[in-house]
């Protein structure tokens, strides 16, 4: 399925999105602008320009709603960026408001980036590759290897934070437990279902979709009791 859909009915042959594609994978059918799949990066960016509302995400919600409803433990991996999407005194009334939709325990997606920043440690300090093009970020991912082949070999052979998170959690809690990651980057949908590290992240739901689910169930998190992460260390994963 595309991550990122057409709302046909809401297209009206502005050609903004058009004009905006920083790798122009965007093509105008019939009046239509669509993207081109194979050569999208998932930037987002056609989603943040269009002013018909014509783009769509699609979203992991029904299914995370579906996975809670027939009993599945869902572990969600919290992006840091949450700080500024939430309403909150504390982050642990944000575990609070996640557990009172029905997920079994939230963690903290930098202890991911702890394990990532130590690998790249230990890359610079070998000094085996003249340069290092980080891969933390999906979309910079999907430009080298999709426009820039010549590249991929200073491609730092580390997984992402959050597929590093994913490998903890289920290594931590147990292969059966899911693992939804919640923040705020469409593409991070595209890297969950990568073949290559496909079964470490179940899901990926946006901050806007959780923000309205919250809202739908009247679950305000500031409002919320505290509840603890299932990280080992709260404040070092934060530093």
């Amino acid at each position: 399925m595309s991550i990122i859909g057409l709302n046909a009915e809401n297209c009206k042959n502005c050609y903004r999105c058009v004009k905006a594609c920083p790798v122009k994978s965007i093509k105008v059918e019939q009046g239509q602008a669509k993207i081109i799949e194979k050569e999208c990066i998932l930037c987002g960016k056609c989603l943040s320009e269009c002013p018909q509302n014509a783009k769509t995400f699609y979203s992991d919600l029904e299914r995370v709603k579906e996975m809670i409803a027939a009993g599945e433990q869902l572990i969600v991996s919290l992006a840091p960026s949450y700080v500024g999407a939430f309403d909150f005194l504390s982050g642990e009334q944000v575990v609070g408001a996640l557990k009172s939709l029905g997920f079994w325990g939230v963690s903290e997606t930098a202890q991911g980036a702890a394990l990532v920043a130590a690998e790249y440690y230990n890359l610079a300090r070998e000094g085996k590759m003249r340069n290092i093009i980080t891969t933390c970020c999906p979309v910079v991912n999907d430009l080298v290897e999709k426009y820039y082949p010549g590249a991929v070999r200073d491609m730092a052979p580390v997984v992402s934070p959050m597929i590093a998170h994913g490998m903890l959690l289920k290594e931590s809690f147990g292969a059966d437990k899911k693992v939804v990651f919640v923040g705020p980057c469409i593409a991070k949908k595209g890297e969950a279902e990568d073949i290559r590290h496909s079964r470490q992240i179940d899901a990926v739901v946006t901050f806007p979709d959780i923000l309205g689910w919250l809202k739908d169930e009247g679950i305000e998190p500031i409002s919320c009791r505290p509840e603890a992460f299932l990280n080992c260390s709260s404040q070092i994963t934060r530093l």
